[in-house]
């Protein structure tokens, strides 16, 4: 095996020559064609078996970052992974959490005791490293929302102080689905918020045939999240000690001691009633003991300084995901080494150029633009969550974040959708860049995907700050590509760099986005978000506002 993996390493530096840092055996004749090129050789280098599918703090991600910094360096970029502008490097720890014991008790009114060990009735999942010990009760809050906007609250009424919040899994309908999707991942922080210690998910009427193994499937796995230098595990909930999934008996048992019929309020609420909360009656108590693994992966950060003094303090990020998923736990499998072409290769590989186009150029943009290449996406976004936690630049001098994660080039695209254009003048921004180029932009076509709130944009959008999520769009063949990379390669082994690239259509990519970049960082105005979105009011409540056309 370290034979092979010798072989495969220098395979890998030879490309990487290839990439950029020495002069290119063919010459091209024109620049796209150069790009194109180019953009060949780092999707190449990246999805290389070397790699060995880039996982988070892995040897191959090691490689992968090696990468990316020379390449920053090559271009006369400034290091920007510290305050200092020392390093391209911002040291991201991480905690990856296994639960060793756990057991929920409970004491109904009658006097009669229960106790669930894990896997047993449920199914727990540690917040913190270390013992937790409860003493406790139990609070049904229907979904466990807290929208006042949308005359939600589930809370009303109900004292959750210091107690455990039980929340039926889902939404209820008429949600937007980019804010529904905000807010199913966010209960926890809203359970949080109104001063629960733990939140525990029990079924809907949806979920409630799904075999247990398969959810202990999830919560039984050793959770990841991202630490500070002293091991200290960060999350949305900090309070939460916590979290995790009831089975449907055990819930029935303890609603049958509120006199509620579990069953009744999942019928209902799917037939759109919203179920209302009670307290349930007894004392519970939680314990469990968990351990980690601590790692490390870095953030590489670079920044091309902007040329117009007066806003040159302003940051525009153009940020893509380095990480994927690594290698696969099945011995037996004929290839187990998921290299990541397309996700995310391609958009690392397009963030390199666009910072090659701009840092070339004969005239630099006026504001700063960060390059941000994250580790830890596949773990939960966690690379960018540390980033926006602690950004190398003060929070409020970032005006926007353009992300470039997972575009399908295997077609000749003529749109772009750009996730996330409705809710700030960026979408107004990038429209007009785009067409610049020649290229559209179009609405989401896969609304139910929810992908505004699945990338690392997002986390950047927690803290207040206008992002968008760019990909290739559904006109032309772009439909179809899309959805047979989804089905059939998307996190697969087959996601390698022998799929049918179209490396033309990949530069056209590159201008898009450096055009993109370029207009927000010229632009007389800092984007803002739009009058009564509610990303913009939930998280930048006292910001500025743009009137929506």
């Amino acid at each position: 095996m370290s034979i092979r993996r010798l072989a495969g390493m220098g395979a890998a530096l030879s490309l990487l020559l290839v990439g950029g840092l020495a002069t290119p055996v063919l010459a091209q004749s024109s620049e796209d064609a150069q790009v194109a090129r180019r953009m060949e050789a780092h999707v190449t280098f990246l999805a290389h078996d070397a790699l060995e599918g880039r996982d988070t703090g892995s040897r191959g991600y090691e490689l992968a970052a090696l990468y990316v910094e020379s390449h920053f360096f090559s271009l006369g970029l400034t290091p920007a992974g510290n305050a200092e502008r020392t390093s391209w490097r911002q040291p991201v720890n991480f905690a990856e959490i296994s639960l060793s014991a756990g057991q929920l008790s409970w004491t109904g009114p009658d006097g009669t005791a229960h106790s669930w060990s894990q896997g047993d009735g449920v199914a727990l999942m540690p917040s913190q490293v270390g013992d937790v010990a409860l003493d406790t009760g139990f609070v049904f809050v229907g979904y466990g929302l807290d929208v006042p906007s949308h005359g939600l609250d589930d809370y009303a009424g109900l004292d959750v102080e210091g107690k455990v919040v039980l929340a039926l899994y889902g939404m209820p309908e008429g949600l937007p689905s980019e804010l529904a999707a905000h807010l199913g991942s966010a209960k926890a922080t809203t359970a949080f918020e109104h001063g629960a210690v733990g939140y525990i998910m029990i079924h809907s009427a949806d979920t409630r045939n799904i075999p247990w193994s398969a959810l202990m499937g999830f919560f039984g796995e050793p959770q990841t999240r991202w630490a500070t230098a002293e091991g200290v595990v960060q999350g949305d909930a900090p309070g939460i000690k916590v979290e995790g999934f009831l089975s449907q008996p055990t819930t029935a048992m303890l609603f049958e001691a509120a006199d509620q019929d579990l069953t009744a309020i999942q019928n209902a609420a799917a037939a759109g009633t919203s179920p209302k909360g009670f307290e349930i009656p007894g004392a519970a108590s939680v314990s469990l003991t968990a351990e980690a693994r601590y790692f490390t992966s870095p953030n590489i950060v670079a920044m091309l300084p902007g040329s117009d003094p007066s806003v040159a303090d302003e940051v525009v990020i153009v940020l893509a995901h380095l990480d994927h998923v690594g290698i696969s736990d099945d011995e037996s499998a004929e290839d187990r080494i998921s290299n990541g072409a397309m996700d995310n290769a391609s958009g690392i590989a397009t963030m390199i150029e666009v910072a090659r186009a701009l840092s070339l150029s004969d005239e630099r943009p006026r504001r700063s633009v960060m390059f941000l290449a994250v580790t830890g996406e596949e773990l939960g976004l966690l690379g960018s969550s540390r980033f926006a936690a602690d950004p190398t630049v003060p929070l409020e001098d970032i005006v926007g974040v353009v992300n470039l994660d997972m575009p399908i080039l295997t077609y000749d695209f003529v749109d772009v959708v750009a996730f996330g254009a409705d809710h700030s003048t960026l979408g107004a921004i990038v429209a007009a860049a785009t067409a610049e180029v020649g290229v559209a932009t179009v609405p989401d076509s896969m609304p139910e995907e929810n992908l505004f709130v699945r990338s690392d944009h997002y986390e950047f959008v927690k803290v207040g700050v206008p992002s968008v999520f760019l990909a290739t769009g559904p006109g032309g063949e772009g439909a179809v590509a899309v959805a047979d990379f989804l089905e059939n390669h998307y996190h697969q082994v087959s996601d390698q760099s022998d799929l049918p690239f179209d490396w033309n259509a990949a530069a056209r990519f590159v201008r898009v986005n450096t055009s993109i970049a370029r207009t927000i960082a010229d632009g007389e105005d800092r984007p803002m978000w739009y009058e009564g979105d509610e990303f913009g009011d939930l998280f930048d409540a006292d910001g500025p506002r743009a009137t929506r056309p």
